[in-house]
């Protein structure tokens, strides 16, 4: 298992992607709030060190399950099953914007800034994911002639948050300088981990609200409230 830094530059974070993840997809932003984010993404490109990591192991899944190498038992719910049925190996990962976004992040919150606040949160999960598509160019690399699933996590459709505990133990606890508390919360915040299905036949199938039966997930409401101001 390698952990890879990776270059903030090469997370190709546009501001337009930042503005649609607050909420501005129709609507021009103000002159405040567009000026604010150029300063912002030009302070954190300087120290902002993103950094990725997985663990390929052989494994099976079942209706509601993923063992891996006969001995870990994922119990990641019969939604994320049934989408990594198939596969012949799996990849754990950790994927994160770094301690010094999270310090930096950290000063913002005490000075009380809620507007530098809100876009610097969302730049941060802009960050981890993108970090976590480097993490999957990295992995396509090491699994020529293999097809992936999409990248799952706990905490998302009836996988619960605590298995994250099994998945920081295959990756040896602190991955990335990741640590988790005892409530499974991930610090630095911006930061995700998960499974990736890998096989000869894998399709990436429909994954989304159209696939998940949980009615209160703020994904779910999201999405309604998007598509009923959009109407």
């Amino acid at each position: 298992m390698s952990e890879y830094t990776l270059d903030f530059d090469s997370l190709d974070l546009s501001p337009e992607a930042v503005l649609r993840e607050m909420g501005y997809n129709k609507v021009r932003p103000e002159k405040e709030v567009s000026d604010l984010l150029y300063s912002i993404l030009e302070d954190i490109a300087v120290i902002t060190r993103p950094s990725c990591t997985f663990q390929l192991l052989m494994g099976e899944t079942n209706t509601s399950a993923v063992i891996l190498k006969k001995t870990t038992v994922l119990n990641v719910g019969t939604v994320i099953a049934k989408l990594l049925k198939g596969s012949e190996r799996f990849a754990i990962f950790a994927a994160t914007a770094g301690t010094a976004f999270q310090q930096y992040q950290d000063e913002v919150k005490e000075k009380g800034d809620m507007l530098r606040n809100f876009i610097l949160d969302t730049i941060g999960s802009c960050i981890a994911e993108k970090a976590g598509d480097k993490m999957e160019s990295l992995l396509e690399k090491e699994i020529t002639n293999y097809s992936h699933t999409h990248r799952f996590s706990p905490g998302y459709c009836g996988w619960p948050l605590k298995e994250q505990k099994k998945l920081f133990h295959i990756l040896g606890d602190q991955p990335c300088d990741i640590s988790l508390s005892d409530v499974c919360l991930m610090h630095p915040i911006k930061s995700i981990s998960g499974i990736i299905g890998i096989g000869h036949d894998i399709q990436e199938k429909k994954y989304g609200c159209d696939i998940c039966q949980l009615e209160t997930c703020y994904k779910r409401k999201y999405k309604k409230k998007k598509y009923d101001t959009d109407k």
